[in-house]
């Protein structure tokens, strides 16, 4: 799994967690992501970087390591690709 040590939260997007469940709003497009509780604990630790991330995940989740890291990466890729992650 490639590492996402430089991923940051994007400053124009605005965040709350409601009952487990981050909402994503993109500011200056005026759209909206809400995320599950795997992808709300994803967002809220970002900073323990991807390898700790899939690794307390599949331990809280009970889920294979492999697949976590797969589902990890993924992720960290998608909001990237939508603008929620900036890189740097």
């Amino acid at each position: 799994m490639t590492e996402h040590p430089t991923l940051r939260r994007n400053p124009d997007v605005s965040w709350r967690t409601i009952e487990g469940q981050s909402v994503l709003v993109f500011n200056r497009e005026g759209e909206v992501q809400v995320l599950n509780e795997i992808g709300t604990y994803v967002w809220e630790h970002l900073e323990e970087g991807a390898e700790a991330l899939a690794r307390n995940i599949s331990e809280k989740y009970e889920v294979e390591f492999g697949e976590a890291r797969r589902d990890v990466a993924e992720f960290l890729q998608d909001l990237r690709r939508s603008g929620a992650l900036l890189e740097g």
